[in-house]
């Protein structure tokens, strides 16, 4: 076991927030071939360190994604992806009463987002108070969602606070990479969040596609560099992640000084995915 400041994880692989939808993978007709991975075993949710969610809001929302259009909300790019799901999700009611329900382990990480206030988050984690989850991560940093927070460090802090004092779960804050991150990182540890994860997708704007987030091999170096600054200013531990595709991706992520690690773009390989859990236990 590695402890995270008080996020027990049995190893330093954690599956980024979408591969895994809210734990189970997706539906057939969402996405057949996550469906097989999951359904059939070739990906066990449970030999990961942790599970993030996709990005839950307070209420069901539908984002900019429809099963029947896929390719205009995620395509493959030279050195990797660009998505614009736009935080399509069931809403946190519906997961709490049926969703996590069907998940079996005990490593889940619910991903929380809001549009309009700090209220909604702060009602979001009260939900998951009553749940054996191992974290929550806060996610502030989505490129293509009008985040809120994005300037405002003051109420950022307020809501740190506030989320501090409401959650029974440790936290975790997903910061993106800009010239505020640090920033954003250190008021995180003064106001008691467990641990940063870092980075979110890159902003990018694609003409015929519009904003969107970019990941993939190509923002590794963007991420390493983000995660070694982040670990030289702060003592809580960091989750890094960004275009890791390989468990050598992940030691450079450990050696820039991340305690944990977080795999998402490597999931779209299918054959990759049923390898990468047998060389886990090289880190």
């Amino acid at each position: 076991m590695h402890d995270l400041n008080g996020i027990e994880i049995k190893n330093r692989v954690i599956i980024g927030s979408g591969p895994a939808k809210y734990g189970r993978g997706y539906e057939v007709y969402e996405n057949p071939i996550s469906y097989l991975l999951f359904k059939f075993g070739f990906i066990n949710p449970g030999e990961y360190g942790g599970v993030d969610t996709k990005t839950l809001t307070m209420l069901r929302n539908i984002g900019n994604y429809r099963w029947y259009t896929p390719w205009k909300v995620l395509r493959k790019v030279p050195g990797g992806w660009i998505n614009r799901f736009g935080w399509n999700n069931c809403g946190i009611s519906t997961f709490v009463e049926k969703e996590f329900h069907r998940y079996k382990h005990d490593n889940l990480i619910p991903s929380i987002g809001a549009f309009e206030s700090p209220t909604e988050l702060l009602y979001m984690i009260e939900c998951l108070n009553f749940l054996n989850i191992l974290a929550i991560e806060m996610n502030i940093s989505c490129p293509h969602v009008d985040i809120l927070f994005r300037d405002d460090f003051k109420k950022l802090e307020s809501f740190l606070h506030d989320a501090r004092k409401l959650s029974r779960h440790s936290l975790i804050l997903k910061l993106g990479a800009d010239e505020t991150t640090v920033v954003k990182a250190k008021m995180a540890q003064e106001c008691g969040i467990n641990a940063i994860s870092a980075i979110n997708t890159v902003p990018v704007y694609v003409p015929g596609f519009g904003y969107a987030g970019k990941s993939g091999p190509q923002i590794k170096p963007i991420a390493l560099e983000t995660v070694f600054k982040i670990a030289s200013e702060v003592s809580i531990p960091v989750i890094g992640g960004g275009g890791i595709q390989s468990i050598s991706d992940a030691r450079e992520f450990l050696d820039a000084g991340a305690q944990a690690v977080s795999v998402v773009t490597l999931f779209f390989n299918p054959l990759k995915a049923i390898k990468f859990p047998r060389q886990i236990r090289e880190l």
